[in-house]
């Protein structure tokens, strides 16, 4: 049963994430998500109370795919410099080989829904956003500049947002030497 109901799950966020991809939020209602999903309505709200919960539930399994992408289990037990550098380049080649999940998370935080999520994440320090906890374990080890988390985020995943956003608009592939002088820019504006 709970195969199944993953399966179906899984085609419902898929075809939601195609569908916001090509119409937005608002061009994607439940009727239509579940005609794509090759579901009936009803299913989708077995599922998902939702349209909204549909949204936000798929933003997670977005970020559940992210960052078992970004976070590579060979790259724990390297330094925390290395791992800053090795996690960053990972964030900007998973998103540009995937430029659907990027560009359903670019609408999704620049969305009201991303406000409830935003304010999770920094009030009670949500666990399902590694990076934000990444960031965190480099200010405990004292590798990081003494700033607010919020700001670190920014000079993070800032420039890797920017870097990807025109790299997919020009549609030419980020040179790894290009990667290297930027999150040496990036490493070296926050390293303590």
């Amino acid at each position: 049963m709970n195969i199944q109901l993953t399966e179906k799950k899984e085609q419902i966020f898929r075809s939601t994430l195609q569908l916001v991809n090509a119409g937005g939020f608002h061009g994607s209602p439940m009727s239509k998500i579940a005609k794509e999903a090759e579901v009936a309505v009803g299913s989708i709200y077995h599922y998902f109370p939702s349209k909204d919960d549909l949204i936000i539930e798929l933003y997670w399994y977005c970020k559940e795919i992210i960052n078992k992408h970004i976070f590579l289990e060979e790259q724990d037990n390297l330094p925390y410099d290395q791992r800053f550098r090795a996690v960053w380049k990972n964030v900007v080649l998973f998103y540009q080989d995937h430029a659907d999940l990027f560009s359903f998370m670019e609408q999704f935080y620049g969305s009201p829904f991303y406000e409830d999520i935003r304010k999770n994440v920094f009030q009670h320090k949500c666990e399902r956003n590694k990076i934000f906890h990444f960031l965190e374990q480099g200010l405990e080890e004292k590798h990081l500049k003494d700033l607010h988390v919020r700001i670190l985020l920014a000079a993070y995943l800032g420039p890797a947002i920017s870097l990807v956003r025109s790299s997919l608009y020009e549609k030419t592939k980020i040179e790894e030497s290009q990667l290297d002088q930027l999150v040496d820019i990036i490493w070296n504006g926050v390293k303590k």
